[in-house]
């Protein structure tokens, strides 16, 4: 139960929920935990790890959880899905090597620079990381679309992009996001 509890608290408080919204967390966590390769628990150990790094980047509560059951179908380790998704978000919007560092991830790889960062992402898939306003999209919405593209990659372009998104140590976790499509659009 402090378990549970604890790990309701973390997503409500990341996802800036009141006590009064914590039913409708629960149903999300319920309705995944029985339709997909994940359990509540597991969605709220991922949760955990990666909540407030998927909030900052402007990722619904409702897209995280489909992230993590779509990574976790592949991975069967909501743990370690958690933390690659904190990196996976934190990559993608160009934080600096010394703060990867920090968190104890791996910063081969990482670009730092916004321009260079949206370049390259775009020169390797076609997928634009900012929106019209020059504004980052959502972890969510970068992955998905580059799912759709992902198939028609060349393994070079593939290999490329996981390592600037996801790193050597994480890249498992973003390839079963990015080959599992369907998970993350229901």
């Amino acid at each position: 139960i402090d378990e549970a509890t604890s790990a309701l608290t973390s997503t409500l408080q990341a996802f800036g929920y009141t006590a009064n919204q914590s039913v409708g967390v629960i149903d999300v966590l319920n309705e995944v935990g029985n339709n997909f390769a994940i359990s509540s628990d597991g969605i709220a150990t991922a949760l955990q790890d990666s909540a407030s790094s998927l909030m900052a980047a402007n990722n619904s509560y409702e897209q995280a959880v489909a992230l993590i059951a779509s990574a976790n179908r592949v991975v069967q380790d909501p743990s370690s899905v958690g933390a690659a998704l904190r990196t996976i978000s934190l990559r993608l919007r160009g934080t600096s090597a010394t703060e990867l560092e920090e968190a104890g991830e791996d910063s081969t790889g990482v670009i730092e620079s916004k321009s260079k960062l949206r370049s390259k992402i775009q020169g390797l898939s076609g997928v634009d990381i900012l929106t019209d306003t020059g504004a980052y999209k959502s972890t969510y919405d970068i992955l998905l679309e580059i799912s759709k593209v992902w198939k028609g990659m060349s393994d070079i372009n593939q290999a490329a992009l996981l390592e600037i998104i996801a790193g050597k140590t994480r890249s498992n976790t973003a390839a079963a996001i990015l080959s599992n499509t369907i998970d993350l659009e229901e």
